[in-house]
């Protein structure tokens, strides 16, 4: 027995048809003007779910950047001052060995001694500096240095720490304490290098040559604190130039995965719009056709 085909049913079916061609033919013209895949995730569930993943690695890996870049910049600026410090100190030693010398008169004991009081001052100073407005030698204090202008340490011994990748995680700064000595106030001479280089400069104006000579000594083993500070910030910096490395190749090759999940094909794009086109003209023009049967037609 053969079924019979309505109108009604060819027509359903012709709209089907057209209703699927011009379907395909505006999703090709979404990829093209937006340069996406897919726009929801329910058109591609797999690739969005490994899409959203990346997504998450990347947000990830830029925030690890970040954190690296303030850690380089707070160990940057760290090594600029000890380093300033460090010429400071060579200055301070140079005008002890002078003022130690036993032919100096009074005035030129007291014109050295005033030098290496300025020494005193300009350490104030380099101690106090800063990296977006907080004391590189302050620990985690509030404070807005680290060194009061008599040398009295306003800092603490917190530790400022960075996450630089997942479980890896890297202490950037050194305490005054650890970088200056701490306060001896019963024998300046072995004090913070503050009161080591005041006490030195009182020793120079005394004429005190075994006093200065001791003030030699103490700055330096001074010396060799500040240098075991250069040495951590070094080490420091050799660990954030790897992740540096890491991240970025670890950012392109994660970019180049999300990009070929979510980006379209431009040149692909443009072959499935020119075939959806025909494809849906050739739909509209067969449905036209069809529609213009008439019963004369099939009297004839």
């Amino acid at each position: 027995m053969l079924s019979r085909i309505t109108d009604s049913h060819l027509n359903t079916q012709r709209a089907q048809r057209i209703e699927a061609g011009r379907q395909k033919l505006a999703k090709a013209e979404e990829q093209i003007s937006t340069g996406r895949r897919f726009q929801r995730a329910s058109e591609q569930p797999t690739d969005a779910s490994k899409l959203l993943r990346h997504t998450r690695r990347l947000e990830r890996v830029n925030q690890f950047e970040r954190n690296s870049e303030n850690a380089r910049l707070w160990s940057d600026t760290a090594d600029q001052a000890l380093q300033s410090i460090n010429r400071e100190m060579i200055r301070a030693r140079t005008l002890a060995v002078q003022g130690a010398n036993e032919t100096n008169g009074p005035e030129q004991l007291k014109t050295i001694a005033l030098d290496i009081r300025a020494i005193a001052d300009s350490l104030i100073t380099l101690s106090n500096t800063k990296v977006l407005g907080r004391p590189v030698f302050g620990g985690t204090t509030d404070s807005s240095d680290a060194y009061a202008s008599d040398g009295t340490y306003q800092g603490d011994f917190g530790i400022v720490r960075r996450t630089i990748d997942t479980g890896q995680v890297v202490e950037i700064n050194s305490s005054g304490p650890e970088v200056f000595g701490t306060p001896d106030i019963g024998d300046p001479m072995a004090g913070d290098l503050f009161q080591m280089i005041r006490a030195m400069a009182d020793a120079v104006e005394a004429g005190d040559t075994s006093e200065i000579r001791r003030g030699i000594e103490s700055v330096d083993t001074a010396a060799n604190r500040v240098a075991s500070s250069e040495g951590r910030i070094g080490a420091v910096s050799q660990q954030l130039d790897s992740i540096d490395d890491r991240l970025g190749a670890e950012k392109i090759s994660v970019g180049t995965r999300a990009s070929k999940l979510r980006d379209v094909d431009l040149a692909e794009a443009v072959i499935r719009l020119t075939s959806a086109e025909a494809s849906y003209q050739a739909t509209l023009s067969a449905t036209a056709r069809g529609l213009s049967v008439s019963l004369l037609d099939f009297l004839r």
